[in-house]
């Protein structure tokens, strides 16, 4: 059975989209847990196959990097290319089943993963209001995460 990643490029490499005429870019949580093996972590993969990575990722894989970002991005693409965006949050899986939680190697207790979208939600699910983002940065993300879980819990 083939693997994911092989899935991936043998679809878009029927479409024309090869290394050659193509730039990846990857939105993906930093956790350490997404980028923990170079030779089964889906993006390593893909950027062994695909060659250069170009990464936007941010908390919960929000792509933070702002407009420089994407206008940094449009100019690394090959003249005539394509652009490969992947997006991938994330979310923790205990052995037990616990959604929002994992265990990490070294740690005698579960912890949260994607800790910025559970800290997001429960902070919206214990009834506070979603804040505006703070420009100065001190927690841009966050709040960003925040409010934007925000209309989407009136659903849950």
């Amino acid at each position: 059975m083939k693997d994911m990643e092989s899935m991936v490029f043998d679809v878009l490499s029927s479409m024309g989209v090869e290394a050659s005429n193509t730039l990846l870019a990857e939105s993906s949580c930093p956790d350490e847990l997404n980028h923990d093996s170079f030779s089964s972590d889906l993006f390593d993969m893909m950027g062994n196959r695909w060659g250069e990575v170009f990464h936007l990722g941010g908390l919960a894989g929000i792509p933070f990097t702002g407009q420089a970002g994407w206008n940094a991005f449009n100019h690394h693409v090959p003249d005539n290319g394509n652009i490969l965006v992947v997006y991938a949050p994330h979310v923790g899986l205990t052995k037990d089943g616990v959604v929002g939680k994992v265990h990490r190697p070294g740690q005698d207790h579960s912890t949260s993963a994607c800790g910025a979208a559970v800290g997001a939600y429960n902070y919206l699910k214990n009834g506070n209001a979603a804040p505006t983002p703070d420009m100065s940065g001190n927690d841009f993300q966050q709040e960003f995460i925040i409010q934007e879980m925000s209309p989407r819990m009136e659903r849950i």
